[in-house]
């Protein structure tokens, strides 16, 4: 059989594993290139790729590449091709374009030329042309155009390989079936299911991960649950031998599902146990996965040799709340260290920041990427020798980034911030006061608004003006951040500011016209208590932008009545938790007046007092 390029394409941080796939399946002149890998063989290695890779995201048959300067030259060298040997005049087709140049500014439009192209050619040459199917054509055509040169390729996969055929149910944020696949095989699983190890997914979602293992260790070729193909309609193809393909492919399954080893699969969410029970069930495993709703901090490992636990916790981008996450990783470490001695863990992540508290070192860590977002996965052997104290590792973080903050230039901020926080401390710790400003403006460069409350800090950029350097501000934003948990004390900061720490919340403050400050930026409804006086109070640092309380509130909470005056423990903007306190005069002091200029109780407008955001 002639020996022909193939092209496999699959996502940033993959193409090894990809690479190791293709030369076990007997692939020669395998290459990593940009977006993917280049291989040589049969038609018949071309077929088992798309039948046996669990990382690859498409398989392509390279047809010609050739110099193209301008749209013209382009439009011409795709007519020259021969389409009558790989499409019927009657059949389909669909595009894929890639790349501009000269003459073609947009995808869209480069495909519609490659199009013409090739339906001229038929129509000149036939006397028909192919229609244009962009759901399931006979052949599915990629162009791609950069830097003058053009490359035409068949798509033999069709739809992209991740699309295995078994997810009916899911959930938000699906883990894509080829990257579960890369986890599992970069966190060892092949050679901990071939001793018979077990595997537990205590954050199962949809299943993905679970069921991917699954069909690891019993030797089911991802592509058999698959009924169409890009090259089910391409003139190329040879139906008999792919038939042998599947033939071989289901006896090895079906010798492969009694090999499969004990496969645990739990989430507190009953939709994922759902979805999860109902891919198990398309995927042809079922009778081999437990699902279980269960709470993570309640999984226990089986009896028996250790095994993997692997997990893909959600990490804030698109997903969950910064202090749920948080108490999230430090449950998971826990449960790992006082339960799964001796066992690997795998953890996907998007936010390694978060993964430090688990007080567990990774003895590896992978880069992927899900979608756009760079994650991580880190690898754990959980072994008292990677245990780690969470409260020195933070000491040392929030040292180090102090240092490096002075190094860059912070010294005077630092030097400032301490000095407010030394007055203002005692002040505030004399009066019973644990909520004010302590930071505003003071030095202009580091035009920033720092308040706290209690052990939580809400931090206020004022967005620079246009004649301040943008990357200058961001980077003495950041030197901020990095300062704030060394003299502060508080919830160490990642490196990334778009996934804000349990105990940090950030904003840019823009200038403001009518009502618009009052307006929500988010939709959290998570609040938080703070003491002031004899009131508890709900605040909210996530919804609003402008969360200032006026300073004559606060003499009005310390003169709400005795217990049972107030309306419990209901939050704010319940309609029906009107209070009934009757507050007593008013009464300003000097002191009052000599703290005005700095002191600000930090709270949700508007602020109604006779609700139940203020309860005794």
């Amino acid at each position: 059989m002639t020996e022909q390029i193939f092209f496999a394409t699959a996502p940033m941080g993959v193409e090894p594993l990809l690479a190791a796939e293709l030369a076990e399946l007997g692939a020669a002149a395998v290459q990593t290139v940009r977006g993917g890998i280049t291989f040589q063989g049969p038609l018949e290695l071309a077929y088992r790729a798309c039948l046996w890779s669990r990382t690859a995201s498409r398989v392509l048959l390279p047809l010609a590449e050739f110099p193209a300067a301008d749209a013209e030259t382009l439009y011409a060298g795709i007519h020259d091709l021969p389409w009558e040997d790989h499409l019927a005049p009657d059949g389909t087709l669909s595009i894929e374009f890639s790349g501009s140049g000269p003459g073609i500014d947009h995808s869209h439009y480069g495909a519609q030329r490659v199009k013409d192209a090739i339906v001229d050619r038929f129509r000149a040459r036939c006397g028909q042309r192919p229609g244009v199917d962009p759901r399931q054509p006979d052949v599915r055509i990629h162009a791609r155009w950069r830097n003058g040169q053009a490359t035409i390729s068949l798509d033999l996969s069709g739809d992209s390989l991740h699309r295995r055929g078994y997810r009916e149910a899911t959930v938000t944020a699906p883990l894509k079936e080829t990257l579960a696949a890369a986890l599992l095989l970069k966190a060892g699983w092949p050679t901990i299911a071939a001793a018979g190890g077990p595997l537990i997914d205590p954050l199962c979602g949809s299943g993905t991960l679970v069921i991917e293992a699954a069909w690891m260790a019993g030797d089911h070729a991802p592509g058999l649950l698959r009924s169409h193909w890009g090259f089910s309609g391409w003139l190329g193809h040879i139906p008999a031998l792919w038939n042998r393909l599947l033939t071989e492919a289901d006896e090895r399954c079906a010798v492969g599902q009694t090999q499969i080893p004990l496969l645990l699969a739990s989430d507190h969410d009953p939709k994922a146990v759902r979805a999860t029970l109902i891919n198990a069930g398309r995927a042809g495993v079922a009778d081999r996965v437990r699902v279980e709703r269960r709470e993570w901090a309640a999984v226990k490992p089986p009896l028996g040799s250790p095994g993997l636990v692997i997990a893909n916790p959600t990490y804030g981008e698109r997903l969950g709340d910064a202090d749920d996450l948080s108490a999230l990783y430090v449950q998971l470490g826990d449960r790992l260290k006082s339960h799964f001695g001796g066992w690997r863990a795998a953890l996907f992540t998007g936010a390694p920041e978060l993964g430090k508290r688990m007080g567990l070192r990774a003895h590896k860590t992978n880069v992927f990427y899900n979608g756009p977002l760079e994650c991580r996965l880190l690898q754990f052997q959980v072994e008292p020798q990677f245990f780690v104290d969470r409260n020195a590792a933070d000491r040392f973080t929030r040292a180090t980034a102090l240092e490096q903050a002075v190094a860059a230039g912070a010294e005077g901020f630092v030097n400032r911030l301490r000095k407010n926080l030394r007055h203002l401390g005692r002040w505030a710790e004399r009066e019973g006061v644990s909520c004010y400003r302590l930071y505003d403006a003071d030095l202009p460069e580091y035009a920033v608004a720092i308040d706290r409350y209690e052990q939580w800090l809400h931090v206020q950029e004022y967005a620079p003006p246009a004649s301040v350097d943008s990357a200058r501000a961001h980077e003495r934003l950041e030197q901020v951040m990095a300062v704030l948990p060394a003299v502060l004390e508080v919830a160490v900061l990642p490196a990334v500011l778009e996934v804000p720490p349990d105990q940090v919340f950030l904003k840019i403050r823009q200038r403001q016209k009518g009502a618009s400050q009052y307006q929500k930026q988010a939709d959290q409804g998570r609040f938080h208590e703070v003491h002031e006086g004899p009131a508890r109070l709900w605040v909210n640092f996530t919804d609003y932008l402008d969360t200032g309380l006026f300073l004559d509130h606060r003499p009005t909470f310390s003169t709400i009545g005795p217990p049972g005056n107030c309306c419990g423990n209901r939050r704010p903007g319940d309609a029906s938790s009107i209070c009934s306190a009757t507050p007593a005069p008013l009464r300003f002091t000097r002191r009052w007046a000599a703290q005005s200029a700095r002191l600000r109780l930090i709270y949700q407008q508007p602020i109604w007092i006779g609700r139940s955001a203020i309860w005794n």
